[in-house]
C-alpha cells in the first residue's frame, strides 16, 4: 500500500468517528463544497443535506463501521470502496444495513476531501 491510500484509508476511519461524535465542524473540513452524494434510496444529497444531518437534534448514529476497503489513487484523485455498516435514527425513520459505498475523493490545497459518494444496499 502506498503512503496516499494509507492516507485515504485513515481518513475514512476518521469520518466514521466524527460521524459517531456528531462532529459536523471538523466532518465539513473533509468534505469539498461542491460535493454530491447518492444515498441508498437513490436520491442526491449536497453538502449542506450530509453533514447538516450531524447538526440535528433527532439525528443519532447507533453503529457506523467501515471494512473491506481498498483504494487505487490516480494522481490528484482517489476511488475508495468498501463496505459499511451503519444503524441509526432521523426522527422517527430507523435505518440500517450493509452497504457498498464509493467515495472519490480529490486532493486540494488542504489535504484530501471527498468529492462523491455512493451507498447501495447488500
Amino acid at each position: 500500500m502506498n503512503p496516499a491510500e494509507a492516507e485515504i484509508i485513515s481518513l475514512s476511519r476518521q469520518i466514521v468517528e466524527l460521524e459517531l461524535r456528531k462532529d459536523a465542524e471538523a466532518l465539513s473540513k473533509l468534505i469539498c463544497d461542491d460535493y454530491i452524494g447518492v444515498d441508498p434510496s437513490g436520491i442526491l444529497i449536497n453538502k449542506d443535506v450530509s453533514v447538516g444531518r450531524y447538526r440535528r437534534s433527532d439525528f443519532r448514529l447507533l453503529q457506523h463501521a467501515i471494512s473491506e476497503i481498498s483504494v487505487v489513487v490516480f494522481g490528484e484523485t482517489a476511488m475508495e470502496i468498501g463496505v459499511m455498516n451503519l444503524q441509526g435514527q432521523l426522527g422517527a425513520l430507523e435505518f440500517g444495513g450493509r452497504y457498498r459505498y464509493t467515495h472519490t475523493w480529490l486532493r486540494t490545497d488542504l489535504g484530501w476531501k471527498v468529492r462523491a459518494s455512493q451507498l447501495t444496499s447488500i
